[in-house]
C-alpha cells in the first residue's frame, strides 16, 4: 500500500517488490495516527523495499500504532530509512507514532537518519522491538533493541524481561517446526528460526 492508511491493518502481509520516491513502505507507505486513527498490527512484509525517502521496510512514515508485526524485507533509501518504519512521529503536529512488540531482520541501506528498526524517531516510543544487527548490517537504530541472529531466534529475547530492550513479555510460545499454537500471537521454533504470527505460519 503506497497511500495513507487511517483506518486499521491487521492480518495482512506482503511479499511483492515495492518501489517508489516518498511514502514507502513494503506494506502502508504512509500510517495517520491522529483523532486515534492509524493501526497496523499482526501484520508482516518479506518484499523489498526502494525509495527515497520516508522509507521502511513495513511502514514509511508512522504516526500511528504499529504492534505485533515484522520485516524481512531488504530495504533501501536516502534519507529516514528503517527495517521496519523511516520516520515515527510528527512533532510538528506533536503526533507520536508508536511501534510496540515487533521486529525486523532485512538489510537496510541509507545515508541520512537510517536505523536497523526505525530511522528517525520523531516523536513516540519504540517498546519491546527489536532489530538484527548482523542481517541488516546496521549497528543503530532509533529506536528498539539490536541482537544478533542467535539473539533473535532465542524465545527468552521475547519472554524473559531481564534481557536488554524487553520490558513486557511478548504474547510467545514455543512449537515444534511444523507445528502452531493459536493460542498465542506469536510462535518460535526455539533456537532454529524467527518467531511467526500465528495465523501466518510459514515453518
Amino acid at each position: 500500500m503506497g497511500h495513507k492508511t487511517l483506518g486499521t491493518v491487521s492480518n495482512s502481509c506482503s511479499t511483492g517488490s515495492v518501489t517508489g520516491n516518498e511514502y514507502v513502505g513494503g506494506l502502508v507507505g504512509y500510517l495517520a495516527g491522529f483523532d486515534g486513527l492509524g493501526t497496523v498490527s499482526n501484520s508482516c512484509s518479506t518484499g523489498s523495499v526502494t525509495g527515497n525517502e520516508y522509507v521502511g521496510g513495513l511502514v514509511g512514515w508512522n504516526h500511528g500504532t504499529v504492534s505485533n508485526s515484522y520485516s524481512s524485507s531488504n530495504v533501501t533509501g536516502h534519507r529516514y530509512v528503517g527495517g521496519l518504519a523511516g520516520k515515527v512521529g510528527w512533532s510538528e503536529h506533536t503526533w507520536p507514532g508508536y511501534v510496540s512488540d515487533c521486529y525486523s531482520v532485512g538489510e537496510v541501506d541509507g545515508d541520512e537518519d537510517v536505523g536497523g528498526l526505525v530511522g528517525w524517531l520523531d516523536r513516540g516510543k519504540v517498546s519491546d522491538s527489536f532489530w538484527n544487527i548482523e542481517t541488516s548490517a546496521r549497528d543503530r537504530s532509533d529506536g528498539g533493541t539490536g541482537k544478533t541472529t542467535e539473539e533473535m531466534q532465542d524465545i527468552a529475547t521475547f519472554t524473559d524481561t531481564a534481557t536488554e530492550g524487553l520490558d513486557e513479555a511478548w504474547d510467545i510460545v514455543a512449537v515444534a517446526p511444523g507445528e502452531t499454537d493459536p493460542d498465542y500471537t506469536w510462535n518460535v521454533v526455539d533456537g532454529r528460526a524467527y518467531p511467526f504470527l500465528t495465523w501466518h505460519s510459514v515453518v
